[in-house]
């Protein structure tokens, strides 16, 4: 979603799977404002696990990506400098955006706005303090994917000298430092805490460390899947992502307790599936998906702007079908005239 390589170093299938995933963000999110599904319905439940783990698949997707295509190497050749400026220009500009769309036309999305919380979204900080700072739905996965970028020089550094053995221990700590909230701290919380529970750190960056390690293991394996292989191998997984027991009402259920670390897995193969891919997609529909990959960042960021535009005047799957078309028209306009400029400058 907010780490992408360059046009000549793209890895397997992972563009068309990011835009799938941020479909499946949009589609779960607009399913539940539009109340398309019953709750504990088996779609329910579907629409539930997909959204939400692909969010998962997203912070998995952008340690692999920012693991494999910036080495140490790279990193003290361009220097901190430059590799600071490209990581906020690739972040900021459209988060800024959509906090502005927040602010001015008072949708309410984020805590009440004041001079404290502007200044940690203007910085990017708001990670470190608390995700849910954010002025914008959804923001919180920014705020702890601007962490994995402040952080990324000193991991590189130790990558470099630690090898395989540092991304390994690694991902192996950040993981366990997420069991205290997985398995009982977010649902011990008081309801209206739960999810501001769930989104901090320590339950969510591990998974930056699991696509650091797939990167490591891509690096030094040669060998690469046939794409029908990837896509066969991948089928039995979507399967257990959408199976529809057991079945929960309450959404974060279905991210807690073990087998949240279960379905993480599952994601995490699906990723290692997609870039392990021999080569990228052909034909219209493959790169349709790339481009929609391309959009992925503005279509997860905007599609909550959409709902509160179209939901006073539609419902149902009608309010649906349009919030989701302007959301993709707006995240291809803002991937146009914002993000391929602000990619440009980062670059030269």
């Amino acid at each position: 979603m907010t780490t992408e390589p360059s046009k000549a170093t793209r890895l397997g299938y992972l563009d068309p799977l990011r835009g799938i995933l941020a479909l499946c963000v949009a589609f779960y999110h607009l399913s539940v404002w539009y109340e398309l599904t019953p709750s504990g319905s088996d779609l329910n439940m579907a629409l539930a696990r997909l959204g939400n783990y692909s969010v998962s698949a997203f912070f998995v997707m952008s340690g692999f990506l920012l693991f494999r295509t910036t080495p140490w190497a790279r990193l003290r050749q361009e220097g901190l400098g430059r590799f600071w400026l490209r990581r906020f220009l690739r972040l900021a500009p459209v988060f800024y955006l959509a906090c502005v769309l927040n602010l001015a036309l008072h949708l309410g999305m984020g805590p009440e706005p004041s001079a404290r919380f502007i200044l940690e979204n203007l910085t990017l900080t708001f990670g470190a303090i608390h995700p849910n700072h954010a002025l914008v739905t959804g923001g919180w996965y920014v705020g702890l994917v601007a962490l994995l970028y402040f952080a990324y020089p000193a991991l590189a550094w130790l990558r470099e000298h630690g090898g395989l053995w540092f991304l390994g221990a690694l991902a192996v700590g950040l993981w366990l430092w997420s069991l205290a909230s997985t398995l009982h701290g977010v649902m011990d919380q008081p309801l209206w805490n739960r999810f501001h529970t769930y989104v901090l750190a320590p339950n969510q960056v591990f998974l930056l460390a699991w696509g650091g390690l797939l990167a490591g293991l891509h690096a030094s394996a040669e060998g690469r899947l046939e794409a029908k292989t990837a896509l066969l191998l991948s089928l039995p997984l979507l399967a257990v992502l959408v199976w529809p027991r057991p079945r929960f009402y309450d959404h974060l259920v279905a991210l807690t307790g073990w087998s949240r670390y279960g379905y993480l897995l599952v994601v995490t193969l699906l990723v290692a599936f997609a870039a392990w891919s021999r080569q990228g997609p052909s034909g219209w529909f493959g790169r349709s998906l790339s481009r929609l990959g391309d959009w992925s960042y503005g279509l997860y960021l905007l599609h909550p702007f959409t709902m509160k535009l179209v939901a006073p005047h539609a419902s149902g799957g009608l309010g649906f079908s349009l919030s989701l078309g302007l959301a993709i028209l707006a995240a291809a306009l803002v991937h146009r005239w914002i993000e391929e400029p602000a990619g440009r400058l980062g670059r030269g």
